[in-house]
């Protein structure tokens, strides 16, 4: 039975009031240590542990980011050590959570990774801004390193 067809099985039966046993996906170890990888990038800037964001991070890591105010994307490219020490700048910084969802995995030879979600930052309760995060992972010392973040950035009105 295909994926698509349990979620229907499952939605027929909650509609008529029944309990069907519903069997959960699995996620292959490698997808769970890359979500892994990014959810602890995600962590340690939410936390504003640079040094450990740094690491986080391959030696030449790239930043781009595709903000949407007043209904116009702008775009900003930085290095990852550039971004690294921006952040340490910041006098202004708030702890913050940037949950994902709907994320979706490709690795490639098991040395290169792909993962895009969808993510809102959340402060306080409050979410100030949602959009798209792609990652690009390569597999350093075994284990996945950040190479490359690329997001869009749209603020809550």
């Amino acid at each position: 039975m295909t994926r698509l067809s349990l979620v229907r099985v499952a939605v027929l039966a909650a509609l008529l009031g029944s309990v069907v046993p519903v069997r959960m996906f699995a996620q292959p170890p490698e997808h769970k240590a890359v979500q892994e990888a990014v959810e602890a990038f995600l962590l340690h800037l939410g936390d504003g542990e640079f040094d450990k964001v740094a690491a986080d991070m391959s030696a030449k890591a790239l930043i781009v980011v595709v903000r949407q105010r007043e209904g116009k994307f702008v775009n900003t490219y930085e290095t990852g050590d550039a971004w690294v020490a921006s952040l340490k700048r910041n006098t202004n910084f708030s702890k913050f959570r940037e949950p994902i969802t709907n994320v979706k995995i490709t690795i490639d030879s098991d040395a290169l990774a792909y993962l895009r979600a969808d993510f809102q930052v959340v402060r306080d309760g409050k979410t100030l801004s949602h959009g798209v995060d792609q990652f690009t992972l390569v597999r350093e010392d075994g284990r996945w390193k950040i190479a490359s973040v690329a997001y869009t950035s749209i603020a809550r009105m």
